[in-house]
C-alpha cells in the first residue's frame, strides 16, 4: 500500500509540472501575439512553476522569441527594400550624372579648341597683312647676332662667289646720322630676300645691335615657299659706325608695305632700274643685286634649325650664309675706314677686302641722299640733306 501511494504522489507531481509548462507556453504565445516578442527566458514568470519548469519555460521562450524575430525580420524585408536593393538605382543615377558631366566637359573643350583655332586664324591674318609674325626667339637672335669670330674666320668666304659690285661715279651715301649708310631694298614675300637677310643680319651685328628683329617667312605661293627668315619691318638697329636704312616694300601677300621717299626711289632707279628684290647699297661704294644666298638650302627648316646649322662651319648653310656675311662685312669695313678695328682688322676680313673691286670709290666729302631711317617701320619722309658740291641721284 505504501508503494502504491508513493507512485500516486509521483504521478501527481508530474502532472503539476506538465500543467505549469502548458500554462507557461500558453502565456508566452499570448504575449507573442500581443507584441511581446522581446521576452527572454528569464523574464517569464510562471505562477506556480518549479525551477525545472522555469528552465523549460526559458528554452521555450527563446525558441518562440527567435521565431518571432525571424518572422518580423522577414516582414520588414518584404515591406521595405534593403540598402543593397536600392544601391543599383543610386549607382545608375551617379552614372547618368557622370555621363552628362563628361558630355559637358567635351563640349566645353571643343569650344575652347575652336576659340584657339579662331585666334590663330585671326593672328595669322593680322601678321600676313604686316608681314611680321612676332618677335624672333631670343635664343635664335642671340645665336645669329653673337657668332664667334673664330667661327667666322674658320668659314672665311665659304667658297662663295663675291656678291658685291663696285658703284662707279657716285658720291658717298650718308645716312640720317651722318654715318655711312647701308640701304636695303626688299620684300617679305621674296625668298631670295629671306635668304639674304640671314647674312645681312650677321654682318650688321658686327657693327651694331638689333634690339628688335621680328621673324617671318617668305610667301607660301612663291618658289621656295615659307622660307624662314626675319623682317626689317618693325626692326630696331643702332650702331656707332653705320646708318642702316631698310625698306620692305611689299608684305608676304605682295601687298604694299613701305613706300620709298623721293630720294630712295631715285637711288633705286639709278642703281637698280628693274626694281628687283633684293637690292643692297653700301654707302654707294658697293652694291649687290638679286640672289646672294641659295634659299633652297633653307627649304623646310625653321629659324632654329638654320641658326643651329650656322654654328657648324662644315654645313652648307654655314658656308653659304657666313661666307656672304664676311663679304658684306669687308664691304662695310671699306665704307667705315676699317672701323671698328676689332672687326675690320681681322686677318680674314683684310684678306677679303683685297679681293673686292676698288674702282672709282666715292668721294668722302660729299653726300648723295639722306633718306629717313625706316628701322622702326615708320613711313619715310621726302626730306634730304645735301652738301655743297654733291650731286643728287
Amino acid at each position: 500500500m505504501a508503494k502504491k501511494r508513493k507512485k500516486n504522489s509521483g504521478s501527481g507531481s508530474s502532472a503539476v509540472q506538465r500543467r505549469a509548462q502548458i500554462q507557461a507556453q500558453a502565456q508566452l504565445q499570448s504575449r507573442s501575439q500581443q507584441g511581446a516578442g522581446g521576452a527572454t527566458a528569464g523574464g517569464v514568470q510562471g505562477g506556480n512553476a518549479s525551477p525545472s519548469a522555469s528552465g523549460t519555460t526559458g528554452a521555450s521562450a527563446k525558441s518562440v522569441s527567435t521565431t518571432t524575430t525571424r518572422s518580423t525580420t522577414r516582414t520588414e524585408s518584404t515591406s521595405r527594400p534593403s540598402s543593397s536593393a536600392r544601391q543599383p538605382q543610386r549607382r545608375y543615377t551617379r552614372q547618368r550624372i557622370s555621363g552628362r558631366t563628361r558630355w559637358l566637359i567635351v563640349a566645353g573643350a571643343l569650344v575652347i579648341v575652336l576659340a584657339i583655332i579662331g585666334g590663330f586664324i585671326f593672328l595669322s591674318q593680322q601678321h600676313s597683312s604686316s608681314g611680321a609674325r612676332g618677335g624672333t626667339d631670343p635664343e635664335v637672335l642671340n645665336t645669329v647676332t653673337r657668332l664667334d669670330a673664330n667661327l667666322l674666320a674658320q668659314v672665311g668666304t665659304g667658297g662663295q662667289k663675291n656678291p658685291l659690285q663696285a658703284v662707279t661715279n657716285r658720291d658717298r651715301l650718308v645716312g640720317p646720322h651722318g654715318k655711312p649708310e647701308v640701304f636695303y631694298w626688299g620684300a617679305e614675300f621674296c625668298p631670295y630676300c629671306a635668304a639674304e637677310r640671314w647674312s645681312l643680319v650677321v654682318a650688321l651685328s658686327r657693327f651694331g645691335h638689333f634690339s628688335a628683329l621680328p621673324e617671318t617667312t617668305s610667301s607660301s605661293s612663291d618658289v621656295y615657299p615659307d622660307t624662314a627668315t626675319f623682317t626689317f619691318y618693325g626692326s630696331s638697329y643702332t650702331s656707332s659706325y653705320i646708318d642702316f636704312v631698310p625698306l620692305e616694300v611689299e608684305d608676304r601677300n605682295e601687298q604694299p608695305l613701305q613706300t620709298p621717299n623721293q630720294d630712295q626711289q631715285q637711288l633705286v632707279n639709278a642703281l637698280n632700274p628693274s626694281g628687283g628684290f633684293p637690292f643692297l647699297d653700301i654707302a654707294n661704294i658697293y652694291m649687290s643685286q638679286g640672289q646672294t644666298v641659295d634659299p633652297g638650302l633653307l627649304s623646310g627648316l625653321s629659324q632654329k634649325d638654320i641658326a643651329i646649322q650656322m654654328t657648324n662651319s662644315s654645313t652648307s648653310i654655314s658656308k653659304s650664309i657666313l661666307g656672304v656675311a664676311n663679304y658684306l662685312t669687308a664691304g662695310i669695313c671699306v665704307a667705315t675706314n676699317d672701323q671698328p678695328a676689332s672687326v675690320c682688322k681681322a686677318s680674314f676680313i683684310q684678306t677679303i677686302e683685297k679681293q673686292l673691286p676698288r674702282v672709282a670709290l666715292a668721294r668722302l666729302d660729299s653726300v648723295a641722299v639722306n633718306p629717313t631711317s625706316l628701322s622702326e617701320g615708320l613711313p619715310p619722309t621726302s626730306s634730304s640733306r645735301l652738301r655743297s658740291g654733291s650731286r643728287t641721284i
